[in-house]
């Protein structure tokens, strides 16, 4: 049995489709700009489309309220990152657990209100039921680097999952202290105190490989 070709969209079609697209970009970076000047608390749909000059009707075609824009933003933070992870991890084994922890940090610091905004920091209301699948693959990402670099050393993660929750748990801790300015020294401080701590936590997820 064949299957029907489906009609081509017209013209017209795709023009709205890429003109929904750009307004709904529009949107978003709004958001971000408020963000970043005032913090998440003061971003609402309302204040987006003054920004725009658009009256608020129009923005609630793209977003019912405040909480789908976050997720849609979350969505775009978490496939970014995951991106910048993924470069990263391209490097030599010996290198790229430096290379990850660096390019986490200069994303978080690069775009701090999304990386807020993915956090559920700033009081960010934002809270899902499910892993996102952006996020998901964020991790897949990071524990897919992790294992190969534990390969190249000749040894396995005891515990895959465990591993990259604990050092995806401390780099963020690390972002969130010094975006609060709670680490004495300031942001670089950090930092280093981060990249000098990396390599004796990973290598406690260790366990060699067992030869025959």
């Amino acid at each position: 049995m064949t299957t029907k070709a489906q009609p081509e969209p017209s013209a017209s079609k795709k023009r709205r489709e890429r003109e929904r697209q750009e307004m709904r970009a529009r949107l978003l970076e709004a958001a971000r700009v408020i963000a970043s000047e005032e913090g998440w608390n003061a971003v609402t749909i309302r204040r987006i489309a003054g920004k725009l000059e658009y009256s608020a009707p129009i923005l609630y075609q793209h977003f019912s309220n405040k909480e789908d824009l976050l997720v849609e933003l979350m969505m775009l933070g978490f496939a970014e990152l995951a991106e910048q992870l993924r470069l990263a991890a391209e490097g030599s084994p010996e290198g790229r657990l430096v290379a990850m922890a660096e390019a986490y940090w200069a994303f978080a610091f690069g775009s701090p209100e999304l990386y807020q905004a993915m956090n559920g920091m700033d009081g960010v209301p934002f809270g899902t039921a499910e892993t996102p699948r952006e996020a998901k693959n964020a991790f897949r990402t990071f524990r897919l680097a992790l294992q190969g670099i534990a390969q190249a050393r000749g040894a396995e993660l005891a515990d895959p999952p465990g591993a990259v929750d604990t050092i995806w748990a401390f780099l963020h801790g690390c972002v969130s202290l010094a975006m609060a300015g709670r680490i004495a020294g300031g942001t670089e401080r950090c930092r280093t105190l981060m990249l000098n701590a990396l390599e004796p936590m990973f290598a406690a997820q260790l366990r060699d490989l067992v030869r025959s």
